[in-house]
């Protein structure tokens, strides 16, 4: 089948007085640019709008018809040749969808291959055997399914993954902390990336954990040592005040003083001395407290 396209002639080029009618417009447009209509020439200005659109209308009226007229043959030409690329459709269909049947089933074939080849062929070196819970479906690429990919190329390319898988693994193994973190994102992953930005998240959330949990051992010992420096200081009271209750006279002494005044007079009078001690008083104890040292005329300060 071939086409084959009659002689034809061209149409010939449309002759019309274009440079007569574009002349007489620019002098024409000329004014109407520069014209100021006033109040009582709005009328004026809309006949001169009607005409100028008429003339424009009549233009455009004439370029369709003509259009038409030269386009009639080409549209049947244009009609009868899309009639024929109908007809070549429908076969074309038919024969693609066997095509298509062809090239799913060499792909189930090329599929089955690389298969056999990771299961079988592949574990045969130890150097190129995959790690146990590496599965063919997280490394495979549609692309090796194609007519211009060959298996050997798709081994090749399952060969170099592997290799590559390995060097990561040796590298995440070396990491000095969260290794083992950083390698199960791997796993899921395969983005090296990934699981090292894994390890550093986590090295990272130890290490405010540590930091913590030492800020926290240090505040628990100042509050201990506090506790413990409080604790001295109130038996050091306590021994204080037991120190003067023992050195103050007792009640059978002042009645024997009252009783002897003379030989109270008398006697030798020791050196007084500053005796501190606290008391756990009600603020009528205290008053009363006060009004006993200021009746014996002794003297007292606030400690």
């Amino acid at each position: 089948m071939e086409l084959k396209v009659n002689e034809y002639q061209l149409p010939e080029v449309i002759g019309f007085n274009y440079e007569e009618i574009k002349n007489e417009l620019a002098e024409r447009i000329h004014i109407y640019e520069t014209v100021v209509y006033d109040d009582s020439q709005i009328k004026q200005a809309k006949a001169d709008r009607a005409d100028l659109n008429r003339f424009k209308k009549a233009l455009n009226d004439e370029r369709i018809r003509r259009e038409k007229e030269y386009l009639k043959p080409f549209t049947d030409f244009k009609d009868k040749i899309n009639e024929l690329i109908k007809i070549v459709d429908k076969p074309c269909e038919v024969i693609d969808k066997q095509i298509k049947a062809y090239e799913e089933q060499e792909k189930v074939r090329k599929r089955e291959k690389i298969i056999d080849f990771w299961e079988n062929e592949l574990r045969e070196d130890i150097t190129t055997l995959p790690p146990e819970w590496l599965k063919l479906e997280a490394i495979f690429e549609d692309r090796w399914l194609n007519a211009s990919v060959s298996i050997a190329t798709a081994k090749n390319d399952i060969k170099a993954r592997i290799e590559g898988i390995k060097t990561d693994l040796s590298t995440l193994e070396s990491l000095p902390n969260f290794g083992f973190e950083a390698t199960e994102v791997y796993k899921s992953t395969l983005d090296i990336n990934k699981a090292i930005n894994e390890g550093r998240r986590l090295e990272e959330i130890q290490r405010r954990k540590e930091e913590a949990a030492r800020l926290r051992a240090e505040a628990e010992a100042r509050a201990k040592a506090e506790a413990e420096a409080r604790a001295r200081a109130r038996a050091q009271e306590e021994a204080d005040y037991s120190e003067a209750e023992a050195e103050m006279p007792t009640e059978s002494a002042v009645e024997a003083v009252e009783e002897d005044p003379i030989s109270y007079e008398e006697s030798e009078q020791p050196a007084a001395t500053w005796v501190n001690f606290s008391a756990l008083l009600t603020t009528d104890q205290a008053l009363m407290l006060r009004d006993f040292l200021e009746e014996n005329e002794i003297e007292f300060r606030a400690i």
